[in-house]
């Protein structure tokens, strides 16, 4: 057999060396997951998840926040979060609610303030003022928030920015590309209004929208968060080792597999776990699992395809063995050409260009084209962000909204290197192929693509 296929293992890996004292919960990311993903955290030590957080808190505040700042043009950014309310800046600030400022004063570090009652680390800011944030009414109040943005004028006129960004969403249309993840459109109306007047008229006349500032700082990266996302992919790989482990050709069905798991049939009809009548999952079958592991602080993703013989096979068919072949021209292309700096509009037109040069027939759509050349192997893309918001950050892929193909890729940006091969099978009949779907987790940093944790190594064979 092939060094490239690797036989199912049930092998689970000794992970003493890699886990860090951390609480992990499980949170699962997948599109379409039929179970609740679980993994086997039992040798993990629990320890200060806080530590953890405020560490990851503090390097964004000292590496994102200055270069996504100066990229869009405002030197002061003003971030509301509205009590009960979800928002991923509860997270990245450590806090439930607040008025959050940071203005730009030149140097190289960003001054930091604080106006809330609930901060988990005051000391990753400058300013902390938790007087008038409670939430009692005050007397001569209409409603009991109105009293957050006093005192906003003077404090912004002691900065004097040129500039001024607020969490309101004026182009985009977040909603498209945070998903499952909650990522709100920011302040209402009725706090955009008491933060104009409570800035009066010079300074609310600077006011613009701070949404592709917001949408940089979540996708940027820093080093702890690439370290959790490689040790939550390795645990993700043993996911998917226990996953395949537990087929039984003829028996086993999709829905009794936890993850996003799915097959094409050879006219491309695609069985999913969510149907409402399950596939069996029979012998000549090639099937796909993507699964993960995290936390509430980051999140890995990993695919699996598995080919189970037939009753006659000893190893697979020489197609099963082609397609293969073509998945990995396909993975040496995209990880020699996605390289930061470039927005992912401009990598996706460079990689289509490559994949054409390399006699393949890019798609647009997850879907084999019957209509064009059948001696052609064909390549789906949809390399988007990964880690703690959802699908926020720049995305090589026509799927989703312009404006995260105009996102330039930044150094550490966390990605699913995700792809799609179709290969025609000329002897099955007209339109007839193999489907392969990829769903390794890859980082960019100053050299290129690298993957933190192993990509797939090969189809799993089940006997």
């Amino acid at each position: 057999m092939n060094s490239f296929f690797s036989t199912v293992s049930y092998y689970i890996s000794d992970l003493k060396n890699i886990f860090i004292a951390i609480f992990f919960t499980l949170s699962s990311y997948h599109i379409y997951p039929q179970k609740i993903e679980t993994s086997d955290l039992s040798k993990i030590k629990l320890g200060d998840v806080v530590e953890i957080e405020n560490k990851i808190r503090k390097e964004k505040f000292n590496k994102i926040l200055p270069r996504v700042m100066r990229d869009n043009n405002i030197d002061m950014w003003i971030h509301v979060i509205r009590p009960w309310t979800p928002d991923p800046f509860c997270f990245e600030f450590g806090a439930e609610e607040g008025v959050f400022i940071f203005t730009d004063k030149g140097d190289d570090k960003i001054e930091c303030a604080a106006f809330s009652h609930d901060i988990k680390d005051p000391t990753v800011y400058d300013i902390v003022d938790r007087k008038g944030m409670a939430r009692e009414h005050m007397s001569g109040t209409p409603l009991e928030m109105d009293f957050r943005f006093i005192g906003l004028r003077r404090f912004v006129s002691d900065r004097n920015p040129h500039s001024i960004g607020i969490n309101y969403m004026d182009v985009l249309n977040v909603a498209s590309s945070s998903e499952q993840e909650p990522l709100t459109d920011g302040i209402s109306y009725k706090d955009y209004n008491l933060i104009m007047h409570s800035l009066g008229d010079v300074y609310s006349k600077r006011v613009k929208s701070a949404e592709y500032l917001v949408m940089d700082y979540l996708s940027g990266r820093v080093q702890e968060e690439i370290e959790l996302y490689k040790r939550f992919g390795i645990i993700a790989a043993e996911n998917l080792d226990r996953e395949f482990a537990k087929v039984i050709p003829n028996v086993t069905k999709l829905s009794d597999l936890e993850g996003n798991v799915f097959l094409r049939l050879p006219d491309g009809t695609e069985r999913h776990a969510s149907d409402p009548d399950p596939y069996v999952i029979k012998r000549g079958d090639l099937f796909t699992i993507l699964h993960g592991s995290g936390n509430n602080i980051f999140h890995s993703d990993l695919g699996g395809n598995a080919y189970i013989l037939k009753e006659n096979e000893s190893e697979p068919p020489h197609e099963i063995k082609e397609i293969w072949e073509h998945a990995l021209v396909i993975r040496k292309i995209l990880k020699k050409n996605i390289k930061h700096g470039l927005s992912a509009g401009e990598t996706l037109t460079l990689l289509i260009n490559e994949i054409k040069k390399s006699g393949y027939h890019y798609t647009p759509v997850d879907r084999y084209d019957k209509n064009i050349d059948p001696l052609l192997t064909q390549v789906h893309l949809d390399c988007h962000a990964v880690g703690r918001s959802g699908l926020i950050g720049p995305r090589i892929s026509p799927l989703g909204p312009d404006w995260v193909r105009n996102m330039k890729i930044p150094l550490l940006h966390t990605f699913t290197f995700e792809y799609m091969v179709h290969m025609p099978v000329q002897k099955w009949g007209k339109g007839k192929h193999l489907y392969l779907a990829f769903h390794d987790g890859a980082v960019v940093d100053e050299r290129g693509v690298f993957f933190p944790y192993q990509p797939d190594q090969g189809i799993r064979i089940i006997r």
